[in-house]
């Protein structure tokens, strides 16, 4: 299957070196998609029925200083797309501490990250001629929701990661993120977690590893490569996570009884 990848991907991903789960995650629901449907993107297939939700995004441009907004390049835009994840942006982290908080590592609820989709929060967007303002409105739920949060910051010279900790439930509600038109589609917009992906140590030489719950047992697994050992959940919530897989709560074995 190793071999499979690295050939498909036409060596993009490699076994022999650690890559970033976010791009492969990607790459590997996309390319499952075209294979089931014959490359035909206006095909549904298993994949995207399972992961593919929708939003509109609202954009408009910002003026420059001085100049009004007027005309018809500062009218605001409307255009529905599709994803397979959500992107979660973490705030900066903090480039002075004051004395005697240098081992303090920032936190942020991830109710708080999830308000970049609430259709109120407008997050700006910089071209090389252009700032734009953006609101996500969600229209369609997906029945697993990935949640990737954007942990690394790459330029010319080098990575940088955020420390920051993600405060986060094993279950949260969707609904309060959600236009109530949307939301009473749904007879259940509460997400449970599956799997966590985390990341611990440095850009270059850290490693992932897998948080993993087995509903049949109720017990949640570290897995790393070949290793495999049981996991208290609110060791859980202490990771570095980088992508979290949901399962809609409505789907789950529990409630289907």
């Amino acid at each position: 299957m190793l071999q499979a990848v690295v050939i498909c991907s036409k060596k993009k991903f490699q076994f022999t070196k650690q890559g970033d789960p976010i791009p492969f995650l990607s790459w590997l629901l996309n390319s499952l998609h075209y294979t089931l449907t014959g490359a035909k993107i206006k095909r549904s297939s298993v994949v995207f029925d399972t992961f593919q939700g929708e939003m509109v995004v609202h954009s408009r441009r910002v003026p420059p200083p001085g100049e009004a907004a007027v005309g018809e390049r500062y009218k605001t835009t409307s255009t529905t797309t599709s994803f397979l994840y959500l992107t979660l942006d973490l705030p900066s982290s903090p480039l002075f501490t004051e004395d005697g908080d240098h081992n303090i590592i920032p936190q942020v609820p991830i109710y708080k990250l999830l308000e970049k989709y609430n259709n109120m929060t407008e997050v700006e967007y910089k071209t090389y001629d252009a700032t734009y303002l953006k609101k996500f409105e969600i229209t369609k739920l997906p029945k697993y929701l990935i949640l990737a949060i954007k942990r690394f910051t790459e330029n010319r010279f080098f990575v940088e990661k955020n420390p920051t900790i993600v405060n986060f439930p094993i279950s949260f509600d969707m609904a309060e993120f959600l236009e109530t038109k949307v939301s009473d589609k749904y007879a259940n917009t509460e997400y449970n977690l599956l799997s966590n992906i985390c990341h611990d140590g440095t850009p270059t030489t850290g490693t992932y590893s897998t948080h993993l719950h087995l509903s049949s047992a109720s017990q949640w697994f570290d897995v790393q490569d070949l290793h495999v050992t049981k996991l208290q959940p609110q060791m859980i919530t202490l990771s570095e996570s980088y992508i979290q897989i949901y399962e809609r709560a409505d789907l789950s074995v529990d409630s289907k009884g």
